[in-house]
């Protein structure tokens, strides 16, 4: 595992929020014009949203991994968990909102986006690590 032998950045962590929110964008972008006109069911709609999330939480880590100049494992990771939190937190200003707030929900949420954004770092700096 790669140890993270720098302090660390609130800075990275914030930018690693950007970079997943705009990882779940490109992704609904592009999956979303391929199943535009199709005739999926509401379920798999769901379904897909779902993936292309975890996805996202991935990719964003795997790109932080990349881009960061130093070994930045545990910002992503943070990031990721930050926005499940901003995401849930939405349901206490949203007068009727569908999401409602579990505290269950926003660790399990966290915690899997958490683990997904740290191997996708971890293998963005064993890859730039290689290069």
């Amino acid at each position: 595992m790669l140890k993270q032998n720098q302090p660390f950045s609130m800075g990275w962590v914030l930018g690693s929020m950007v970079v997943f929110v705009v990882a779940q964008l490109v992704l609904a972008v592009i999956v979303g014009q391929l199943l535009i006109g199709s005739r999926i069911p509401t379920g798999m709609h769901q379904v897909v949203q779902g993936l292309l999330i975890l996805i996202s939480y991935f990719v964003g880590g795997f790109v932080i991994g990349v881009i960061s100049p130093k070994i930045r494992i545990i910002e992503p990771a943070l990031g990721a968990f930050a926005s499940i939190f901003l995401v849930v937190l939405v349901s206490f200003v949203m007068p009727n909102s569908y999401i409602y707030f579990n505290w269950l929900k926003m660790f399990i949420g966290g915690a899997i986006a958490f683990a997904l954004a740290m191997y996708g770092a971890t293998l963005g700096e064993k890859l730039t690590k290689q290069m």
